[in-house]
């Protein structure tokens, strides 16, 4: 499963951000790891250089053979809750799809 990570320039982190987003998104979809070819993951920050509320968002896309991607998108204050709220809400959307496929 290849992990691809995107920041927006005004994203602060480098490679270190960029290997945590990559450990914590192989923890969670490993077991889903033979159905799944790529994830992209896409931060950003939607009022750039201002604090703001939940202005820092994580975008998940997840790309399986021979099916529709699943996407998931989460803002949160900081780019760890935005990452960590898409990462739930990515396993939570995973496990109904393959459910549902296994069904039919």
């Amino acid at each position: 499963m290849l992990i691809e990570v995107r920041t927006e320039a005004n994203i602060q982190g480098g490679e270190q951000l960029s290997d945590r987003v990559k450990a914590v998104v192989h923890d969670a979809l490993d077991r889903f790891g033979d159905h799944i070819r790529r994830v992209d993951v896409h931060l950003g920050d939607e009022v750039h250089n201002k604090t703001g509320f939940d202005d820092k968002s994580c975008m998940i896309e997840v790309h399986r053979d021979g099916r529709a991607p699943i996407v998931v998108k989460h803002q949160g204050t900081t780019t760890d809750q935005a990452i960590h709220g898409a990462v739930h809400d990515l396993k939570t959307s995973i496990a109904s799809a393959f459910g549902k496929e296994s069904l039919s």
